[in-house]
């Protein structure tokens, strides 16, 4: 149900479900994480084959609709079960956001629930016209985590989550963008192409600057893997690592820079 493709450095993670729009099962958030945890470490080694960005997307259609109604319908029977659902849920999410690579939400059709959690802990979401946004918990009598709060009031403001909390809010494709939910919104014929080009210009950014951005990042949003003090210290290193001569060479020879994969001797430790 999780297919995983690799491309020099891009890693494509679909979820392919498309008789239930990508819904998620216990099974699948399992393999999510083990995946997540996999590149993160994959990462952390360095090498030629190290992945350098991950492309999340559903088959064409639907991104997620969010969890397994069946599934969810016997893990409510089981109050342990339930909550060990909750907290495999909150893992996997977390190990995407802890990526220290970037990573991209390709949306097209429904994303609820644990999809659009999924999406907001990517760094960038692309969509289609005919995608659309919801998270409900007020009408099922739940609560949103903190942790998925705390993503949305740092991708919405606290104004917007509330009214897609508090009123369950069904957002279309252009409210979304306006929104800032998404990052770029285009015709579905337009979205792989478009996803492409963004991955491309990533790809070829200094993996330094991607890992540490994110860390700083992280800090910044009082979540992240990375304490200040490893932060501090690669801020630092960057100023004496390969990558940093190579592009202060590429702009004064006024051409590209071309960042190339080292070992994780080599690389900032964070």
């Amino acid at each position: 149900m999780i297919e995983v493709i690799r491309q020099q450095g891009l890693v494509r993670l679909t979820l392919r479900r498309a008789e239930k729009k990508n819904a998620l099962t216990l099974a699948m958030w399992r393999e999510l994480q083990q995946c997540f945890l996999q590149l993160t470490a994959e990462h952390q080694a360095g090498g030629e084959a190290a992945p350098l960005a991950l492309l999340l997307a559903g088959e064409a259609g639907a991104f997620c609709a969010g969890a397994d109604i069946k599934e969810l319908t016997v893990l409510l029977r089981d109050q342990a079960a339930m909550a060990a659902n909750n907290a495999l849920v909150a893992a996997a999410q977390l190990a995407l956001e802890r990526l220290p690579l970037p990573t991209m939400a390709m949306i097209d059709g429904p994303c609820f629930g644990g999809g659009f959690g999924l999406a907001a802990a990517c760094d960038f979401r692309i969509g289609s016209t005919r995608s659309s946004f919801a998270i409900t918990p007020a009408k099922l009598g739940l609560l949103y985590s903190i942790e998925d709060s705390r993503r949305l009031v740092g991708l919405l403001g606290a104004a917007k989550t509330r009214r897609l909390l508090m009123r369950g809010e069904q957002l279309d494709a252009a409210t979304a963008a306006s929104w800032g939910v998404l990052d770029a919104l285009v015709e579905p014929d337009q979205l792989e192409a478009t996803a492409n080009a963004w991955l491309a210009d990533l790809l070829q950014q200094s993996p330094t600057s991607m890992t540490g951005i994110k860390a700083t990042l992280g800090l910044l949003s009082g979540n992240g893997a990375a304490s200040e003090t490893q932060v501090r210290a690669a801020f630092e290193q960057a100023f004496s690592g390969a990558d940093f001569f190579e592009g202060a060479e590429a702009f004064l020879q006024r051409r590209k820079a071309n960042f190339q994969p080292r070992s994780s001797v080599q690389k900032p430790q964070i």
